[in-house]
C-alpha cells in the first residue's frame, strides 16, 4: 500500500508539472513576441518550473520524512505493546 501511495503522488505530481508546462508553452507561443523576447520568456518560463519543481520535490521530501517517523514510531509502540503481552 506505501509503494502505491507514493507511486501515484508521483506521477499525479509529474502529470502536474507537465501540463503546466505546456500551457505555459502554448500561452507563451500565441503571445506576439520578438524572437528575443519569446526566448527570454521561455527562459524565465524554465526557471519558474525549476523552482516550482525544487519546491515540490522539497515539500514530498518532508512528508516522506515525518512519514517515516511516523511509521518508526507506531512499530515501537506496538513492540513494546507485544513485548508486555508476552511479559
Amino acid at each position: 500500500m506505501h509503494d502505491s501511495q507514493s507511486g501515484s503522488i508521483g506521477e499525479a505530481l509529474m502529470l502536474f508539472l507537465a501540463g503546466a508546462a505546456v500551457g505555459g508553452l502554448l500561452v507563451a507561443m500565441n503571445t506576439p513576441k520578438t524572437g528575443t523576447e519569446f526566448r527570454e520568456d521561455l527562459k524565465g518560463l524554465g526557471r519558474r518550473a525549476q523552482r516550482k519543481a525544487s519546491g515540490l520535490a522539497e515539500d514530498v521530501e518532508g512528508a516522506w520524512e515525518r512519514l517515516k517517523e511516523t511509521g518508526e514510531e507506531t512499530a515501537e509502540s506496538a513492540r513494546r505493546k507485544a513485548a508486555d503481552l508476552t511479559s
